[in-house]
């Protein structure tokens, strides 16, 4: 489901672009730090971001290092920023991971996804004692989104406002004056990531029989203008949420996914699915 917070190359500036991908590689420089090649693997953009954005609220000292990549060991050594936010969303991602490798054990008896789990059972734990709020959001929102996608919801916002509710929790690395903001950010985001899972994946779910928030107005042909609505309007929130916080920081940088980045997958999808029913249409009219 994750990986939609992220840049947009073209409007960003050298600078900025090499900042975001030092922070890329520190994050995956500390998830293989703590979780080996597995962490590496679980990488996403999402998180990348929260260590952005938490490394420019609290100023934090950005050590940077150069490594050669355990997943491209033929490249040069890649210039790596790591800061305490980037170990803290580290953990945040591989948590996140675990319970989705859980879910592909639980839905579809996975045995690779079990097995993974079973290795890292111990280091979820140390995480989930380390971060016993982070932990207690996590789990209930799988538990609960199980029940929301098993009963079908009608609401379109169900299942999204529970994904939000988790990562407002993971948004907050501290509880201080900020975290009401952060909070807000987190919850829209994971709002936001959701619907976006859902807008991408609608016709696939259709296929399949699978649960979708969005297929009743996929099937009433009304979609692409009512996602689109929803999640402006979810955005709208978030941004006003960033601009509350009072980062100097990377701050082009953060704005560039927010304003923009963000809309790349979107635009991609809807333009295909677009260009699919003109070519249908065009076949159809032979």
């Amino acid at each position: 489901m994750f990986g939609y917070v992220t840049i947009n190359r073209q409007e960003l500036k050298v600078k900025d672009l090499d900042t975001y991908q030092a922070h890329y590689c520190g994050l995956c420089s500390q998830l293989r730090k703590r979780y080996g090649l597995l962490g590496s693997a679980v990488l996403n953009y999402d998180m990348t971001f929260l260590s952005l954005l938490l490394s420019g609220l609290y100023e934090e000292k950005e050590h940077v290092q150069k490594n050669r990549c355990a997943l491209h060991p033929t490249k040069r050594g890649q210039c790596q920023r790591v800061t305490r936010a980037s170990a803290y969303a580290a953990d945040m991602n591989f948590m996140l991971a675990y319970h989705d490798l859980m879910d592909d054990w639980i839905d579809e008896r996975n045995i690779t996804a079990r097995l993974i789990t079973a290795v890292y059972h111990r280091k979820y734990q140390k995480a989930a004692e380390k971060y016993p709020r982070q932990h207690r959001a996590i789990v209930n929102y799988v538990r609960q989104l199980h029940r929301c996608e098993k009963k079908k919801s009608a609401d379109v916002e169900e299942a999204a406002n529970l994904t939000g509710r988790a990562l407002a929790e993971l948004y907050v690395w501290k509880e201080d004056m900020w975290a009401p903001h952060l909070r807000q950010m987190g919850f829209a985001l994971g709002k936001f990531i959701y619907l976006m899972d859902a807008y991408e994946d609608v016709e696939k779910d259709r296929k399949n029989g699978s649960y979708n928030p969005f297929l009743p107005l996929y099937e009433q042909n009304r979609l692409e203008e009512k996602a689109q609505e929803y999640l402006k309007l979810i955005m709208g929130d978030c941004c006003r949420a960033f601009e509350m916080l009072p980062i100097l920081q990377h701050a082009d940088l953060l704005r560039n996914i927010l304003y923009s980045g963000i809309w790349m997958k979107f635009a991609a999808v809807s333009k295909k699915r677009r260009h699919s029913a003109e070519g249908k249409k065009k076949n159809g009219s032979i």
